[in-house]
């Protein structure tokens, strides 16, 4: 496939982002809190890279199920491309519904649900984890017989149709909450209060919810985030916080069979011996104190600078990586990681990444000339390059102060994965 529809779009979301952000504004609202809206992006950031890279094994198997255990051969049409977006939908329900339902596939989802703000940015909050189970769900459609590529394109449509459903600025929207999924509605599947856990996980039509027996209309103001929130700007400690929470559960419990269940059960399952199912408490957004860390301006200015310039390398990335040759690619994608992670360690205040920045800063510089040494662009990529490291590095030493300051009460904090 040499579109991918999801990526074609990102300019898209950002242009929304921006209109939602001026509605913020326009109406003195707090929808957006800066260090999560980045968190959210640089998770939708790593999910794409992630995703160039594993897809290749995911779609060869749809395909080698396709090409050898079809039943029909389903010419692509348009009457056959709708027939196929509503059975993906369906398709996406179940994977949506077991990825809440079962502890081990939670941990590739949870990540979408972590943030304690509700807005566009929420949509990109992706796990890099997720696909390696969901796409099991949509494997039926290939033994059917709608080809990979027609399969793709239609199935990326439904997830194209979920970005908009992140907003709380649109209210209820009459007759049509009767049979699409809606921002109220999905609204309800991110509240962490105990009557919204596990309800609505409906794409785009909410009546599978209604047929299944896990509709919850909207009623009091959800309150967002997960139960055991993750407290941490890092977009890799965020992908992975529950698996070390799921180790540490099978360390302390007993049985073989208590441990099978603990994987495959219900997030927050525990044996009687242990005090049974965590209860989910009842919250209140009057007294819900969200996660914060209180990096000056000075950082927050400079994070936004380092993060521009990896959006912009991601960008490239994502439209240029099928000419890369190997190694480059796995370097890029390895660099835009690096400095998601990098971002956050700075909102944190961690010493270690303010200690690491400058490595990270000249390994940015060394990759650039790497990547263009047999370009007609080389020398001015090199003077910009260098122009751009000498002043990154200086801002970052302007601000030194603030880590050594802060190191003594953030370190205590939970130790970067």
């Amino acid at each position: 496939m040499s579109i991918n529809p999801i990526v074609l779009s990102i300019p898209i979301y950002f242009a929304l982002i921006g209109v939602e952000l001026l509605v913020e504004r326009l109406q003195h609202t707090e929808r957006y809190r800066f260090h999560d809206a980045i968190t959210n992006i640089s998770c939708g950031v790593t999910s794409q890279i992630t995703g160039v890279l594993l897809k290749v094994g995911v779609i060869g198997m749809y395909e080698l199920l396709y090409t050898h255990f079809a039943l029909f051969r389903i010419p692509r049409t348009w009457a056959w491309g709708i027939v196929l977006f509503v059975l993906a939908d369906l398709c996406y329900y179940f994977a949506h519904r077991y990825s809440h339902e079962i502890s081990f596939f939670w941990g590739g989802h949870v990540v979408h649900h972590q943030s304690e703000d509700y807005n566009l940015s929420v949509a990109l909050r992706q796990s890099s984890l997720q696909g390696f189970f969901t796409f099991l769900f949509y494997l039926p459609l290939a033994i059917l017989g709608f080809e990979t590529e027609f399969f793709v394109y239609v199935s990326a449509l439904v997830t194209l149709y979920q970005f908009w459903i992140h907003t709380e600025f649109i209210g209820k929207l009459g007759p049509l909450e009767w049979v699409l999924n809606t921002p109220s509605h999905h609204r309800v599947h991110h509240g962490r209060n105990p009557k919204y856990i596990d309800k609505n996980y409906a794409g785009t039509f909410i009546i599978w919810d209604r047929m299944f027996g896990t509709f919850q209309p909207e009623e009091e103001t959800p309150v967002y985030g997960i139960t055991t929130p993750v407290r941490s700007w890092n977009p890799l400690w965020v992908n992975f916080s529950h698996y070390f929470q799921m180790r540490e559960q099978l360390r302390e419990t007993p049985g073989l069979g208590n441990k099978l269940r603990i994987v495959v059960g219900r997030p927050g399952w525990r044996p009687a011996a242990l005090g049974g199912p965590h209860q989910i408490p009842e919250v209140s957004a009057g007294t819900l104190q969200k996660y914060t860390t209180s990096a000056p301006r000075t950082v927050n200015f400079y994070v936004l600078l380092q993060y521009v310039v990896l959006l912009g390398v991601a960008a490239v990335f994502m439209f240029t990586q099928k000419d890369m040759a190997p190694m480059l690619r796995y370097l890029v994608a390895g660099w835009c990681l690096w400095t998601a992670v990098a971002c956050g360690a700075l909102f944190e205040a961690k010493r270690t990444g303010y200690l690491l920045e400058p490595v990270r800063l000249v390994a940015s510089l060394v990759l650039l000339l790497f990547a263009l040494r047999e370009s007609s662009w080389f020398m001015p990529a090199a003077a910009a390059g260098s122009a751009w490291l000498l002043l990154s590095l200086l801002w970052a030493y302007s601000f030194r102060r603030v880590f050594a300051s802060t190191a003594s009460t953030t370190e205590a904090s939970h130790a970067y994965a």
